[in-house]
This record gives C-alpha cells, structure tokens and sequence, in this order.
C-alpha cells in the first residue's frame, strides 16, 4: 500500500495487540454450536446501525458484519487495504482507490459516488463520525473507482479515521432513511436478519449473497446476543448457549475452569478529563492545582486490583512504550501522593472544590473509587447516574463539568480534535488552549515523520503539565471462545469482541 511522504506513519502507532488469529480453542464440550453457526454474548445493545449516530470503537462488534469500510486494521494495528486498495494523503488532500465491480446488499454500485455521498452525509451530521470528518471540505470523483476527498488543513489521523464508523459505506438510498437505525443496508459479508432479530435481545446475520471474498464469509449464520449480567454471559459460554463473548474480570476463573480458551488483549484508556476548565460550573476546574490534585490524588494501581481483579496498567498518558507517541518521564509524572495532593489543595486557596460526572454500570464501579480517593484529600466529586447508551452524548454536552471515561483513540490528532480543539465535540465548553494548539500546529506543520511525532508528544507532555485531564488507568479486555470457533483475531478498538470475518465454525 503506497503512504504519503508527508505523513508516512500518520497511520501507524496503534496500542499494541495481541492476536489470536487461527487458533483453535481448547473448550468446553457441551456447544449449540453447528457447522457454520455461531453465537457471541456481549454486554451491552448496539446503540444504533446507522454509522452517522454510532460512537463505533467497540460497538463495530454489531456493525462490521453488514458494513465494509474505507480502510481496516491488521492484528498489529496498521492500516490496511479495505474498500480502498490504495490511498494517497497530502496536506490539502486524501486520493482513493477502491475496488472495482462492487454492490450493496441492495444491488446498488459501490463506486466513487456512493463514497461522496457517504463522506458528505456523514459529515453533515452530529455525531462521532461527523466530527471525525471536520477538515473535509468536499469529495471529488474522478472515476468510479478514483476519488479525492479535500481537507481544509492537514489530517494525519485521517487514514485511521476511515477504518471507523466515518469510513463505513451505506448505500446511498438508505442514508436518510429515518429506519437506518434498525435497518442496515451495507456491502459487508453478512447482512441483518430483521425478522429473526429482536431489538435489544439478539440480532442475527446470514449471508450477503453479493459479497465476493467467501474467505470472509465462512458462517451461514450469526447471533449476537445482549447479555448484560457479567456472571449469565459466563454461564451461557460455559454451558455452550453461545459460543464466543468478552469475559467480565471476576468471571475469568470461572470460565477457565470450564476449559474454554480464554485470551487478554488491550482494552480500553481510562481518562478523567476537564470540561469545565474556565469554571463556568465548577470554579475549581478553572484552577490548575486543583487539577494537578486530583492526578495525585487517584491510585491508579488500586482501581486496577479493585476494579479490574488486576487486568490493567496504571498509566499516566495515553500511548504505551510501545507507540511513537509514548512521552518518556511522565509515568511518574502523577504518582498516587495524598499529602501532595493535600498540600495543592491548600496551595489554590479554594475552599471545598467540588464538581460533578456521569456514570453508568460499569463506569460507576471505577468513577466511585475515583470518589472515594478525592475524598479523601478534601475534593468532592459528585456522581449522576445516566442512562446506558447515553454516556457519549452527555460527554458532549454541557451538564457536567468532567467525565470519566474509557476511550479507544490511537492518535493524538483524535485527541486533539475531540477534546482539545475549542470547537471539539468532547470540548462542550468550547474552552481555548492557546499553547496547546501552538504545539498541534507545530505537529502539523512538521517537515517529517519523526519531527512530527515529537511535536505531538510535547503536545501530549502539556497536557499532562496543565492536568487538562488525568490519565488513569488503560485495563485489558478478555475473551472466551470454544473449541469449535477457528480464525479468532483481535483487532485495535474491538474490546467488545472481534470481528466474525474469516471465522468459522466445525
């Protein structure tokens, strides 16, 4: 695949994998399984079909049987063919290449035209993917399989975007479909069986008979059912009620027991970032102590064994050592030290700071803990609990001041778009940082790959200076399957599961 001289590894530098490709699984010997069906259990419903309204990252468990996408990752995290065989990114624009003689499920062409308008409708639209897509200004087709896709500035997390929800291809009839949601009409190798399915229970795939790579394509059937009780999805993959399904943390031995495989991988970043930095809600946030506090304040270990029975890394950045992108120096930059902590809390000569985030199931476990350490060294930090699947939207909204959240983002260009930039969507108070974007541009305007990722990581290093917000903790997913599932493979940004493409069932 050919990349571009000006951003050489824009692509690259994803959190390091384990892949679990081909291996077929010692386990249990009771199984519903048949030949070419397979069942997987996963925690919590799609929030949506249509990739315009999906956050995408984990829920792509749902959507990437019934959709293709511009671009993939490989099981070491770099960018690979998908739709396009080829691209091109320059400062002002990204060329494609795609496959030729494609269709949708519905028999319309997959050609340049079809990808314009998805682009164009996606980015026309609030969301995850639409904010994706900010620097897009237009796509032009030059050729049903050549098109150009302009950018107002330069956009190095472009190629990686396009593997997500904002690179998934819908047919162009059914972009406005008010029924999208439900209803998916893509070109992946399976496509949703409505009638078989049950909203917010199951969903079920068969076949997409226009789909032409059959090595993709090795199930007659596909059942993804929501199973949100951690200890009932255990039980049903080690009775063999369904076959596959990520494994809740206290339920590992459990499962091992049974003689499933069982494999961890990278999951998700915990971070507790700022929203409210001018102190708009919560004066407090305005006042950089307080927040450096609160980093010093937080045992990441301890969530970590507490919460994560010890599948996880204290972490205080983003990117691993394993990334270009990796700070060196600031692993220790916030090391759990109440008295510091105590000590800055009196230093800002704000009295009782308080401020306010969501949480919900599984993020409630880890934002009470968080509580609980600022406590202890005078901060209070109240939780509202929301509703599941709301998570995304309240982070873009401005009801609370800070979020805890787990994100899944592999560049910093993401993190400088989402939660940096003073029109990001993660950045609902539209706060400016005027010496962070001086370091942005710096990492835009760099003449090479390696003077670029220095500029990003002195980026990142003032983040961490300022405390805009608090890495946490980055735990692990894990993942059970039995004996008869072959060609399991996890991909970056899977932590709910992997994708069904090439598995098999004997």
């Amino acid at each position: 695949m050919r990349r571009s001289k000006f951003f050489t590894r824009a692509a690259l530098g994803a959190t390091a994998l384990i892949a679990l490709g081909g291996v077929a699984a010692c386990g249990s010997s009771s199984t519903g399984a048949s030949a070419g069906s397979l069942t997987a259990g996963t925690l919590v419903d799609v929030q949506s079909f249509d990739p315009a309204v999906n956050p995408g990252q984990g829920q792509r468990v749902f959507l990437d049987p019934v959709y293709d996408s511009l671009l993939r990752t490989d099981s070491a995290g770099a960018v690979i063919p998908g739709l396009a065989t080829d691209y091109t990114l320059t400062p002002t624009a990204m060329e494609l290449t795609l496959q030729e003689n494609r269709t949708f499920s519905d028999g319309a062409a997959l050609d340049g035209e079809a990808v314009k308008a998805n682009i164009e409708n996606r980015k026309g639209k609030a969301g995850p993917a639409g904010s994706a897509l900010a620097t897009v200004t237009d796509v032009t087709v030059t050729s049903p399989t050549e098109v150009t896709i302009n950018l107002s500035a330069p956009s190095p997390a472009l190629p990686i975007t396009l593997t997500d929800v904002a690179g998934l291809m819908v047919s162009p009839a059914s972009l406005d479909d008010p029924d999208l949601g439900t209803t998916p009409v893509g070109s992946g190798p399976y496509v949703l069986d409505t009638a078989s399915s049950n909203n917010g229970v199951s969903y079920v795939y068969t076949p997409n008979e226009s789909y032409p790579d059959k090595t993709d394509q090795q199930l007659e059937r596909i059942e993804i059912r929501v199973l949100t009780d951690d200890a009932a999805r255990a039980s049903a993959l080690r009775s063999g009620q369904i076959d596959l399904a990520q494994i809740a943390k206290s339920q590992i031995d459990a499962v091992e027991s049974g003689g499933l495989e069982v494999a961890e991988f990278p999951g998700n970043h915990w971070m507790l970032q700022f929203t409210d930095l001018d102190g708009t809600k919560s004066p407090a946030l305005a006042n950089e102590k307080i927040r450096q506090a609160i980093g010093y304040a937080i045992d990441g270990q301890q969530i970590v064994d507490a919460n994560f029975f010890g599948y996880g890394t204290a972490t205080h950045q983003v990117f691993d050592s394993t990334s270009q992108f990796h700070v060196e120096g600031l692993e220790g930059s916030y090391d759990y030290n109440p008295d510091k902590a105590r000590q800055l809390v009196e230093e800002s000569g704000i009295a009782n700071p308080s401020f306010t985030v969501p949480a919900f199931g599984p993020i409630k476990q880890v934002t009470e803990s968080v509580q609980g350490f600022l406590r202890e060294v005078g901060i209070e930090m109240s939780i509202e609990l929301v509703q599941p699947g709301t998570l995304d939207k309240e982070n873009r909204e401005t009801n609370f001041t800070a979020i805890i959240t787990p994100i899944k983002q592999v560049h910093p260009e993401q993190l400088y778009t989402d939660r940096l930039a003073p029109q990001g969507p993660q950045n609902p108070f539209h706060v400016a940082h005027p010496d962070i974007d001086q370091k942005h541009a710096a990492a835009l305007a760099a003449a090479d790959g390696p003077e670029r990722d220095a500029a990003y990581q002195d980026m990142l290093a003032g983040v961490n200076q300022q405390a805009l917000w608090i890495d946490v903790l980055t735990d692990s997913s894990v993942v059970g399957w039995n004996k008869n599932v072959q060609g399991v493979e996890m991909t970056v940004g899977w932590v709910m599961g992997p994708t069904f493409r090439g598995v098999s069932v004997s």
